[in-house]
């Protein structure tokens, strides 16, 4: 991410990036303890067969939830206007860069690799900077992260070292499998991607002189097998991240008849209430969802650095 800081520093915009993420991060976190509070009011309020006041309660959060999304809706909007500013200036900037450069040093790489810097590089940046599961969700993640455990925590310890002690395996194995390959795919994806434009351009700009000396199978041969290997390359990225899915599943549905089980002894022995319970398993789905956008974050982040890091050393 220092390196993302680091271009948009370059381009004068730092401090309005970080002061949108700002904006934007307590949405989600404010959200969480509605729904929390609002779960467990209605539930007491279904107890005590006290009608009034959960109309009261559902109006009160109605009108929040409302007021929220409108926040919400105004702060992307003006987030999205930023980024498409800033993906055009790294691409202005880019270009005047390669133009300045010697002409040495542009021929020492294929031309499909600065077509892909230009291109694909550019927007991927720009995904890492403003798109979904990227830095910003990282960031409102931590927040709702934080605030989920301290509201299951407050109404039950216990529930709370279980949501934990279910995750961090989790935590463990998504290092191992996901986030230590992944930025080496990334880079190795680009590289080949690169190869690939550059074995499919003279099949473009050189179309006449391949077929005056018969050479259209061999050049269809060294396109075949630049894709190949780039299908290759991307299928592992792939199921990765499918293996990263399927072990979210295996511990997010043992952790809910975990808490199930738990809270179902605590309300026969009276220490807790269904209220209760339920509001504690509204705060684990929101430290899981956390959790999980968290860790899909900083694998695309990750992912994503491999492009900056290109886009970088050209500038």
């Amino acid at each position: 991410m220092s390196d993302l800081f680091g271009l948009i520093k370059r381009m004068g915009s730092l401090r309005k990036y970080v002061f949108l993420l700002l904006l934007r991060s307590p949405f989600d976190a404010l959200r969480t303890w509605m729904l929390a509070n609002l779960m467990k009011t209605t539930f007491h309020c279904l107890e005590t067969n006290d009608a009034d006041r959960l109309f009261a309660e559902c109006m009160t959060y109605g009108l929040i939830c409302a007021l929220m999304f409108f926040y919400n809706g105004t702060i992307w909007s003006i987030y999205a206007a930023f980024s498409v500013k800033l993906e055009a200036g790294l691409q202005k900037a880019m270009i005047q860069k390669i133009m300045s450069m010697p002409y040495q040093q542009v021929e020492s790489h294929f031309s499909g690799e600065w077509i892909t810097k230009l291109n694909s590089d550019i927007q991927e940046a720009c995904m890492m900077m403003n798109g979904p599961l990227n830095i910003p969700h990282a960031v409102v993640a931590v927040i709702n992260t934080i605030l989920s455990s301290f509201l299951i925590c407050r109404s039950s310890f216990l529930l709370f070292c279980i949501t934990w002690l279910l995750m961090i395996p989790y935590l463990f194995l998504n290092d191992q499998i996901v986030l230590k390959e992944m930025p080496n795919l990334k880079e190795e994806s680009q590289r080949v991607m690169a190869e690939s434009t550059s074995a499919i351009k003279p099949l473009i700009t050189e179309a006449e002189s391949i077929l005056i000396y018969d050479a259209g199978g061999l050049m269809m041969q060294k396109c075949e097998k630049s894709s190949l290997k780039l299908m290759k390359v991307n299928q592992n990225m792939h199921r990765r991240n499918a293996l990263s899915g399927a072990v979210i599943r295996l511990f997010g549905c043992g952790g809910y008849f975990v808490i199930l089980m738990i809270g179902y002894d605590s309300i026969l022995a009276g220490r807790m209430s269904f209220a209760d319970v339920v509001y504690c398993i509204q705060a684990r789905s929101a430290i899981l969802a956390g959790m999980f956008m968290l860790i899909t974050s900083i694998n695309n982040i990750k992912t994503r650095s491999v492009c900056v890091r290109r886009i970088k050393s050209v500038l």
